[in-house]
């Protein structure tokens, strides 16, 4: 069976990079397109704030459960919450990317509204990502099990015993 490895620095960097040149060059290709570019509302911050929100309770949940209670999870359980951590934290770093580069193909405009907006709620969406990003790291973080040598007792004394007190 093969092991699953935890996300990379170099795959999210790479997402954010490519996120940020398709969201620096979007503006560009519409307009020559013919198109009008869209003035962004704060939909897409919202709906990546609650994401975010949504996949942190779910990350301290599983982190509390595998490693502070000692639970047993079931394996299809803890597969969605891998995969679900994967997915957050690569769709994460493209939107970052994507949010940041479009609020920055405007910052030369913020003088005016219509470019305002598209820094801001650009930015806020990009901020939003980010959490989203992180969420789904320490997601995959809560899914490690934990090392054998985290299941023993520590002692008053700080040291480590596998003898188990027995009630009296």
């Amino acid at each position: 069976m093969r092991s699953v490895r935890p996300t990379s620095v170099r795959l999210l960097a790479v997402l954010v990079s490519l996120g940020l040149l398709v969201g620096a060059l979007l503006p560009g290709l519409v307009r020559r397109a013919g198109g009008e570019v869209p003035v962004l509302s704060w939909g897409p911050a919202l709906l990546l704030s609650i994401a975010a929100g949504i996949v942190g309770v779910v990350a301290f949940s599983t982190w509390k459960s595998v490693h502070r209670e000692r639970q047993r999870v079931n394996a299809d359980r803890a597969l969605f919450h891998l995969a679900l951590a994967h997915a957050s934290s690569r769709v994460g770093a493209l939107f970052l990317g994507a949010y940041a580069g479009f609020a920055l193909a405007y910052l030369d405009a913020f003088e005016t509204v219509n470019g305002r907006d598209r820094v801001v709620h650009g930015g806020a969406a990009a901020l939003a990502a980010a959490l989203l990003l992180a969420a789904g790291l320490l997601m995959e973080r809560a899914c490690r099990l934990p090392a054998d040598d985290d299941e023993d007792d520590e002692d008053d004394d700080g040291s480590r015993s596998k003898a188990r007190p027995t009630p009296t």
